[in-house]
């Protein structure tokens, strides 16, 4: 953000260009920010490592942040920000972005593994073609099987066992009932499908245990 950025200004800017709500007094991210938001981050999952990397010197151009400092999922919401409004540079959108994510308002959800992207069910077809190996999470809500699947996958990634170039999606289950059943046979959550390209090698249903997915990843990656 330029040192000459007024903070209050840069406020009213993106209240008035559609980032933020106000009603009764209380403060919020606009609809119209989260779907891009949610849009974006499902696009930048589909590019390649050269296309996110190019992104990442258009968002930090003349910044103090290093290009690698900056995880996709702020990238993709930077993108969103400057989408939403198109009259805040860049580099300022990107300093927007970290801001949301410093004050626990980067759309998080708890069900959704660090690193995996939300998709709706049309989009996890374009996002398996982008990636040679990837892991779709199927889930619903109060669901312990899925809370156990979810903290082994949180788990491993940690461990760094699920290297970067491999797509990481999730679904959820319950909105996508019909593309999950006709495209991918998928009726149950947990559901984790393991996918080489558009094709699912390998699946799992139901809670198989963290060291089975951590065998299954490491197969995914062996034959990537």
């Amino acid at each position: 953000m330029s040192a000459h950025t007024d903070p209050a200004a840069l406020y009213e800017r993106l209240r008035d260009e559609g980032l933020f709500e106000e009603s009764d007094e209380e403060v919020r991210l606009s609809d119209a920010f989260a779907a891009a938001r949610e849009r974006e981050r499902a696009a930048l999952a589909a590019r390649d490592d050269d296309a996110i990397a190019a992104l990442r010197e258009t968002y930090t151009a003349d910044g103090d942040v290093e290009p690698d400092g900056v995880d996709e999922r702020t990238l993709a919401d930077a993108v969103a920000v400057h989408e939403t409004c198109e009259s805040v540079d860049p580099l300022t959108s990107l300093h927007v972005a970290r801001s949301l994510a410093r004050d626990g308002l980067d759309g998080t959800d708890p069900h959704v593994p660090d690193g995996f992207v939300s998709l709706d069910g049309d989009e996890i077809g374009r996002f398996l073609d982008a990636h040679a190996a990837a892991v779709v999470y199927c889930w619903r809500e109060d669901c312990e099987p899925c809370d156990a699947v979810r903290a082994d996958l949180d788990a491993l990634r940690d461990e760094g066992v699920v290297p970067d170039a491999v797509g990481l999606g999730a679904v959820y289950g319950p909105d996508n009932v019909d593309e999950l059943r006709d495209g991918y046979e998928v009726g149950a959550a947990p559901t984790v499908l393991f996918c080489a390209g558009d094709t699912v090698a390998s699946r799992f249903v139901g809670n198989p245990g963290r060291e089975a997915l951590r065998r299954e990843l490491e197969l995914l990656v062996e034959e990537a």
